[in-house]
């Protein structure tokens, strides 16, 4: 079965296989808040020159220090950014993310922010570069 992040991921398998294991889990789990993110009337849109260099690793970080479990988390970093899954297979995905266990995750999370969020910007980059040109505008 296909998962959003599948999809999105496949959009850049050809020169950056998607990660595994407790890191795959952190860059899908990234990956679902950017694309939870209300880009036309949420606040992070005001902020869009900033989002990737210090709105997203800030929140992201500091809610590993906050949480003992993915839930928590979650919960954190979607509640400051207002990131919410929009549709049911992003639900449904989200919902297994959030059973792996919790602390290889969360230390990928904490230490290896930069990376992930550079992977997730190139992701976003070629999702939005293979949308059709009405699209690009709305998403970032």
């Amino acid at each position: 079965m296909s998962t959003p992040t599948t999809r999105w991921l496949a959009h850049t398998a050809d020169f950056m296989p998607p990660l595994e294991g407790p890191a795959g889990t952190a860059e899908r789990l990234l990956l679902l808040i950017h694309y939870g993110i209300d880009w036309s009337g949420g606040w992070v849109a005001r902020y869009r020159n900033t989002y990737w260099t210090s709105i997203l690793p800030d929140r992201v970080i500091c809610a590993t220090y906050r949480s003992s479990n993915l839930r928590r988390w979650w919960r954190d970093v979607t509640d400051d950014l207002g990131s919410h899954p929009g549709h049911a297979d992003q639900r449904a995905e989200l919902e297994q993310l959030l059973r792996a266990e919790p602390m290889p995750v969360l230390e990928v999370l904490r230490y290896e922010t930069e990376a992930l969020l550079l992977r997730t910007r190139i992701v976003a980059d070629a999702v939005r570069a293979a949308r059709p040109e009405r699209e690009k505008a709305a998403v970032s």
